[in-house]
């Protein structure tokens, strides 16, 4: 029945409480999470008990009449997550029951007070028993098809959904500053657990095509981040506070018989509010008809909006499936959390996505930066390097235009062929093709480091913490920065944060050691390195830092320990002669120090271009030998 006139404050349910007033579900005291909508559509089927509301009455009162949103899908994923706090069975609902092609009706029973606490007249409802005998089963969704095709449709939908997100963030009433985006991880929904990177692949693809839009009217959350509220649970508004962000994209992917499924909405964060969503079903036999459909999809709509506007980047997902998959994981072993151990790895993968598929560029980029990785670690660096260049060409002449190929081959011209004015042009081109791609900010902002432009390193660095907020490896990248430019405290209080965000990042604590030891402060440093080599496995990453801050600290016999228990690997595996030639400076023999550094520029080893600023080779700095050394890698005076 209808309440008439008197509005309820708290409508009471079970263990539950719906307080309206508040805006609180409650279950025996304790606040339960909800977003503004679902609560919305809860309080309105709750306030009337027993009554059939029709899905047009909950999206009257829900939605403003000039809200461009998929309202069926919205009250469909609205529904989903009431039932799924109250753990409510749609096929034996115990609180909201579905009327097929009608509406829901509140069933579980109620009791109604007013603020002041007067019970209120109570709703009747037929029981759960009888509302689950009118509804109806569901159809499940064929999920075989042809993988390499359902790619093709896939890049081919991102870019059309890429266009629809970047024409709402561009009409002429919005402000002229940047807005924000965070693609989150786009639900597997196509039956098969092991398909899991069919959705990571369109997650990729939106936040690739999204970025090359405009970046300066529309900034999107890198992956790296992003991946981190997979399966989280946290609402929408903590995930906007958390990044930064003014909107958030959530979207799944399935195969249904001979097409492709894909959803998507965007979500306000300020609000909550579902201010676009959209299902598109693509047959994959008009695969070729719809790419030329949004090309001038795309073009209309940003010339309308958002202006000049780069090239987009080709869909990745023009290999198949598995070779992309394979690709995905190594690269985000690359970013994510970057070791000796996990860069072997994803040198693994990259090989198998080359296996998969020969002409696959990315698959040769990927294993071009791999390659150039593991230079001065588990490969000697003219081994390295020949490898990585190779591998960059490749994928370069499969593709000129790929943003990764260019960053991969200006590696290689800087860490071992010393070309800086090369590896500078390559940089920028590889930013101008991509200026989202995350590793091109991040091998630029070494370039400038290295080169004494520490403004210019600090500003890429930040830019890219602003993609990736989220990433270990670009926080304390940050405070590497800093360290660089002589900002100790700045880089200090960065390292902490990457801790704090990530404790069992092995590099940071690498970097932390460097900062300490770089103000004397050994004891620190010590204890740094120590957490770093823990971690660190069976590599012999940060071994040489460790034996280093043990001598300059006044355990030399411990440090001696390590130094020769370095020397012995020599035999088996690459141990940099770097590392080994700063050892020897602490210890105080400098002529053999001199000899390992130029062993390493026979080798043109990549390290070189570091010892300008590394402050363990100061003593070293006026002889004649050492000048040479950096005169042959082109590196500035020391900073």
């Amino acid at each position: 029945m209808r309440l008439g006139t008197q509005n309820p404050s708290v409508i009471r349910f079970e263990n539950y409480e719906l307080d309206l007033a508040a805006e609180e579900l409650r279950k025996q005291g304790s606040s339960l999470k909800l977003q503004p909508q679902p609560f919305k559509i809860l309080a309105y089927l709750a306030s009337r008990p027993g009554e059939l509301i029709t899905r047009q009455e909950l999206r009257d009162h829900v939605w403003p009449g000039d809200t461009f949103v998929d309202f069926d899908l919205a009250i469909n994923q609205a529904i989903k997550q009431i039932r799924a706090v109250f753990n409510d069975d749609a096929e034996r609902p115990r609180v909201i029951a579905t009327l097929p092609r009608r509406g829901y009706r509140f069933i579980a029973k109620t009791t109604l007070t007013a603020a002041a606490g007067a019970p209120l007249p109570q709703g009747s409802s037929e029981s759960p028993e009888e509302s689950a005998k009118n509804l109806a089963g569901s159809t499940p969704l064929v999920s075989h098809t042809s993988r390499a095709r359902a790619w093709v449709a896939l890049g081919a939908v991102v870019l059309l959904i890429a266009v629809v997100i970047a024409y709402r963030f561009a009409t002429p009433r919005r402000p002229a500053t940047q807005m924000r985006i965070v693609v989150l991880p786009f639900q597997n929904l196509t039956g098969d657990p092991s398909q899991e990177y069919f959705a990571d692949g369109m997650t990729e693809e939106m936040i690739s095509q999204l970025g090359a839009m405009n970046p300066n009217r529309l900034g999107v959350i890198a992956r790296t981040s992003a991946v981190k509220y997979k399966n989280s649970g946290k609402g929408i508004d903590q995930i906007g506070h958390e990044l930064g962000v003014e909107y958030v994209l959530e979207g799944s992917v399935r195969e249904a018989g001979s097409h492709v499924r894909v959803t998507a909405q965007l979500i306000r964060v300020s609000d909550q509010m579902h201010v676009w969503s959209e299902s598109f079903d693509r047959a994959f036999k008009d695969v070729v008809e719809l790419q030329s459909n949004v090309a001038q999809a795309i073009a209309r709509r940003i010339d309308v909006g958002l202006g000049q506007r780069r090239a987009a980047p080709p869909p990745a997902t023009q290999a198949g499936w598995e070779a992309y998959s394979a690709y995905l994981k190594g690269r985000h072993l690359l970013l994510d959390n970057k070791t000796e151990a996990t860069i072997a790895v994803a040198l693994q993968y990259f090989q198998r996505a080359i296996e998969l598929d020969p002409n696959f560029a990315l698959g040769y980029a990927g294993l071009a930066d791999a390659y150039a990785e593991q230079a001065d670690a588990d490969l000697a660096p003219e081994k390295a390097f020949a490898l990585s260049k190779q591998a960059a060409l490749r994928a370069l002449r499969i593709n000129p235009d790929l943003a990764e190929a260019h960053v991969s081959l200006a590696n290689v011209l800087f860490y071992s062929e010393w070309k800086w004015a090369d590896a500078d042009r390559e940089y920028k081109r590889a930013l101008e093709l991509k200026p989202t791609y995350e590793e091109a900010h991040h091998s630029y902002s070494h370039y400038l480091t290295l080169a004494g432009r520490h403004a210019e390193a600090i500003e890429e660095s930040q830019l890219l913490l602003r993609l990736d907020p989220l990433s270990s490896h670009m926080n304390s990248h940050l405070g590497l920065a800093y360290l660089k430019a002589g900002r100790f405290d700045e880089a200090l209080a960065q390292f902490k944060k990457t801790i704090a965000l990530d404790p069992n990042y092995m590099r940071v604590y690498t970097h932390l050691g460097f900062a300490y030891e770089w103000r004397k402060m050994f004891p620190e440093a010590i204890t740094a390195y120590k957490k770093g080599v823990s971690l660190a496995g069976e590599t012999l990453e940060g071994q040489a830092d460790l034996a280093r801050a043990l001598i300059e600290g006044g355990e030399r016999k411990e440090g001696l320990l390590i130094l020769h228990r370095l020397e012995s690997q020599e035999k088996r595996r690459y141990v940099s002669p770097v590392d080994l030639a700063g050892i020897y400076t602490v210890l105080g023999d400098h002529e053999k120090a001199m000899t390992l550094l130029e062993n390493a520029l026979e080798q043109h080893n990549g390290r070189l271009l570091f010892i300008h600023q590394y402050h363990e080779f100061d003593p070293l700095r006026n002889s004649p030998r050492f000048t040479r050394i950096l005169q042959s890698v082109g590196a500035p005076a020391a900073l």
